[in-house]
């Protein structure tokens, strides 16, 4: 059985790719360069015979790169971090639960505006952690990941629960 070499012309076969379409010999030159139509003004006449829109042509030449991936690093940074956050989350809801109580006693001495304003900054800070992370994800898209990770670990510093960290006879 004899080898063919690849140098070998062969003969154009049929693509499956779609109608109309065949494989070109290597060797052979491209078609030339798309034309604007003298039978309609903004079309553009193919080497096909098919026409196709000048606008449309623009639109696949414009059109946005796509965004880098994450990191697999940034991605495990993520994932720690927002669950430390969702951590963070759940520890002010309890402690906002179980001082319920002790801030009612201490927003009813404080007037309308000041019990009001007493009760929304009592239920803010369960809801702060969840807030921090949303808003430094969405606020740094597309951006450097460095960028991102001091957004995070900024506000896992700046957001930890203090009623975790001191007990009840004073601080650890």
């Amino acid at each position: 059985m004899r080898n063919k070499s690849p140098r070998e012309p062969r003969e154009p076969r049929e693509s499956t790719l779609a109608s109309g379409w065949t494989v070109e010999e290597e060797g052979q030159a491209p078609d030339p360069p798309v034309a604007l139509s003298p039978e309609a003004p903004g079309v553009v006449a193919s080497g096909t015979g098919e026409a196709e829109s000048v606008r449309d042509l623009d639109e696949i030449e414009s059109a946005p790169e796509p965004r880098q991936q994450l990191s697999n690093g940034a991605l495990v940074l993520l994932g720690v971090i927002g669950g430390l956050y969702l951590m963070y989350t759940y520890v002010w809801m309890t402690w906002a639960q179980y001082y319920s109580g002790v801030n009612t006693a201490v927003a009813a001495n404080s007037g309308v505006i000041g019990g009001a304003l007493q009760q929304v900054v009592f239920w803010a800070a369960p809801v702060a952690p969840a807030l921090w992370f949303l808003s430094a994800v969405l606020l740094n898209r597309g951006r450097s990941t460095r960028r991102l990770a001091v957004a995070l670990i900024a506000g896992a510093i700046l957001l930890v629960p203090v009623p975790m960290l001191v007990s009840s006879g004073g601080a650890l």
